[in-house]
């Protein structure tokens, strides 16, 4: 499994070189946080969340290898195959969805009200840290625990309408 992410660096300095490195390093980085923010909250989507949600301790550290390729102050950042995410076995919420509930889920969804339905995208896109650049998010819902996650809000949504 192969993770990328492209950064841009914008480099100040009285010397050419300071800048040129500086620009260097800040393009590593922003790429790096965005190949880490694939893998979900335990690895890299923390770095953008400055109140540390959903952060827990790791048991041990991944030493995969990764090689950065650099251009004109951009940077992508690969990881090994040797690298994959956590597994289902390692957290049940990561185990994917049947297509089959995946479908149920969506047409329960599309039943809701409309300003349900809408406080329901923008608390998901939350949630799971759904960029607001994805004009949806049905293709976001694959995993339990997004599943469970909207079952609970489903819940709660009826125990308040009625």
């Amino acid at each position: 499994m192969i993770r990328e992410g492209c950064g841009a660096g914008h480099g100040i300095d009285a010397a050419l070189g300071q800048a040129h490195e500086s620009a260097l390093k800040e393009a590593e980085t922003d790429a790096m946080k965005r190949a880490l923010m694939t893998f979900g909250n335990p690895f890299g989507l923390a770095l953008y969340d400055k109140q540390q949600r959903e952060v827990t301790q790791s048991t041990g550290e991944s030493s995969a290898p990764r090689t950065a390729s650099a251009s004109n102050g951009m940077r992508s950042i690969h990881r090994s195959p040797s690298s994959a995410a956590p597994s289902a076995s390692d957290d049940p919420g990561l185990t994917p969805l049947d297509p089959a509930v995946i479908r149920q889920i969506l047409a329960s969804l599309r039943g809701l009200p409309r300003p349900v339905l809408e406080g329901f995208t923008k608390a998901f896109r939350k949630r799971f840290q759904v960029p607001e650049e994805a004009t949806s998010i049905a293709d976001r819902i694959l995993q339990k625990r997004h599943h469970d996650w909207i079952e609970a809000f489903l819940v709660q949504h009826q125990r308040v309408a009625a």
